[in-house]
């Protein structure tokens, strides 16, 4: 039951991100929730379980954006690996913690969907680039905490 309240949790935040987020935009940038629920599922379930929400979130962000080849979903995936490989190692339960791994991941995240798109060939200037690494980045990670109380009930 908890699974599926969380997966109806990331539909929800994923139509919010697209629909009323676009009105509290900063400089046309807005927080990426979606990344938010994939780096709290990794951290929250199993890899098995953390994989499959993780591709969700991708797969949501995929076809509301119009990513080429699903980048979202493969990196969002990638993530999520990741993140539970080093929850292994590390642990990761401060908030201050989490918030700098939301940090980090946003900043990977951004890099590399920048740079595969511009290796198909789309081109974007460094301005909007910088922009979207910058500010992105620091909203994802204020909103992480609020996001993190939202879905808190979906895996307590």
């Amino acid at each position: 039951m908890k699974k599926l309240i969380f997966l109806l949790t990331i539909v929800l935040l994923g139509i919010l991100q697209v629909t009323l987020l676009d009105h509290f935009r900063l400089f046309n940038i807005r927080p990426d929730l979606l990344l938010i629920c994939a780096v709290i599922a990794s951290l929250t379930f199993n890899l098995r379980t953390a994989l499959f929400f993780s591709a969700f979130a991708g797969i949501f962000k995929d076809l509301f954006v119009g990513s080429a080849f699903c980048i979202n979903t493969l990196l969002f995936s990638l993530w999520s690996f990741l993140i539970v490989e080093l929850s292994r190692q590390i642990p990761l339960e401060e908030i201050s913690l989490r918030m700098a791994l939301m940090l980090i991941v946003t900043i990977l995240h951004n890099l590399a969907s920048g740079l595969l798109m511009l290796s198909l060939g789309n081109s974007i200037s460094l301005g909007i680039f910088l922009r979207i690494l910058l500010i992105e980045t620091v909203l994802t990670a204020l909103f992480f905490p609020l996001v993190s109380r939202i879905l808190k009930p979906a895996y307590s």
